[in-house]
Parts: structure tokens; sequence; C-alpha cells
């Protein structure tokens, strides 16, 4: 699988499909640091929160970059649907790893914060971006062309399913209570990203609540995938 993970980033960097995310991340951040000096988790949850952005339109252009039928020559030679998309999340939470080391060091590198940073918010914040990062592109596989044909539709549910997502609290807290279980089946970014803002105010117990919500999230996503695409998969 880590062989196949390879050789599937190989191929979509060589299509430059990659760019466009990567550039406006990346620009968003140096942004954000174009003034200083920056409150500490604030600006790790706001770059956070760019990660999960930057994370799933990676994740639509890296699964869109290719053709059903080099699809099914990596199923034949892997020898399993199941390895195959364990390999294509491999393939995705290596730029996700990438993306949180840049996020986390260059502000402390550069001095950008307004004092020290200390070692129990490096912890929640590389969670906190590792997390996002990964529920940002899990989201993406949902939407890819495979599924939704329509890619301009795709790419506009997905765009209103994240725009929801940042603003679930302030969305979905005025609404009556036989529809506010909604918020429970929408990616769970606003309470990460108010956990890692108010980790001074709040206990650490309720921050690291926050990122293991997030952590069950990611993974009820991965095992609805894998049983769709194994479904759609033995039907074919």
């Amino acid at each position: 699988m880590i062989a196949l993970a390879r050789f599937l980033l190989k191929s979509y960097t060589r299509k430059h499909a990659y760019f466009a995310p990567l550039a406006a991340t990346l620009i968003a951040m140096f942004l954000l640091y174009s003034y200083k000096p920056n409150p500490v988790m604030d600006s790790y949850a706001v770059t956070s929160v760019f990660l999960f952005i930057g994370a799933a339109w990676m994740g639509l252009t890296f699964l869109n970059h290719g053709s059903p039928q080099q699809e099914q020559l990596h199923i034949i030679h892997i020898g399993s649907i199941k390895k195959y998309l364990l390999s294509q999340i491999l393939a995705l939470i290596i730029p996700v790893i990438l993306f949180t080391v840049i996020f986390i060091v260059f502000p402390i590198l550069t001095h950008m914060f307004n004092r020290p940073v200390y070692l129990s918010e490096l912890l929640m914040a590389i969670c906190g971006h590792v997390i996002l990062g990964i529920m940002g592109f899990m989201l993406s596989l949902f939407f890819q062309t495979a599924w939704m044909p329509n890619g301009t539709r795709a790419i506009a549910i997905m765009l209103i399913v994240v725009i929801v997502s940042l603003g679930a609290k302030s969305i979905i807290d005025p609404l009556p209570f036989p529809v506010s279980w909604i918020r429970w089946i929408l990616p769970p970014v606003s309470p990460i990203m108010d956990g890692l803002i108010n980790s001074t105010v709040v206990t650490p117990g309720q921050v690291w609540g926050a990122l293991g919500y997030g952590l069950v999230y990611i993974l009820l996503l991965c095992l609805i995938y894998m049983y769709i695409s194994v479904r759609r998969d033995a039907r074919t």
C-alpha cells in the first residue's frame, strides 16, 4: 500500500492539479502572519481551518486526476479494493502532515507570536491541524467524480457543507430542537476551532474531547466510505 500511495502522489504531482489548493492555503497563512505579534492558539485555530479547507480542495483534485481505467488497474495490481482505498487515504495524509509542519513551525521560527508556545499548546495545535486536515480530505471522498459525475454540483454541495461546518455554532444553535440533530452529522470543525481558541479558558479535557470527537468522526467517515465503495465495486 505504501508503494501505491507513493505512486498515486507522484502521478498527482505530475499533473500540477495540486498547485491551486497548495498556493491558496499558503497565501492564506502568509496573509494571516502579515502582521505581528499574534495570539498563539487563535492563530493555530485559524490555520487549522485553512488546512481543513485546503485539504478538502486538494482531496477533490487528487481523486479526480486519474481515469476509471487506471483505478481498475491499480485495484487489480494491489489485489483488493480495500487496499486501494487505504492507499488513497495514506497518499492524502502525507501532504496533510507536511502542511501541519509548515503551519506549526513557520510562526515559531519567524517569531510571529506574542509569547512563547507551551508544550501542551503545541501538542493540541499539531493534533488539531492533523485531524482537521484529514477530515477535510475525507469529506472530499464523497464528492469525487466517480460518485457525483456533475463536477459543478459536487463542488457546490461540498462548499455548502464546508461553510455550514465552519459556522455551525451560529447557524444551528438558533434552529428549533427537532432539527438541531443536524449538528451531529456535520464535520465537527466548529467545536475543534472553539476548543483551540479557548484552550486557555476551558479545561484541557474539553479541548482533547473536541479533538477526540473529530477523530471518531474521521473513523466513521472512513468506514462509511469503505463500505459504500466496496458495495459499488461489487455491483459493477
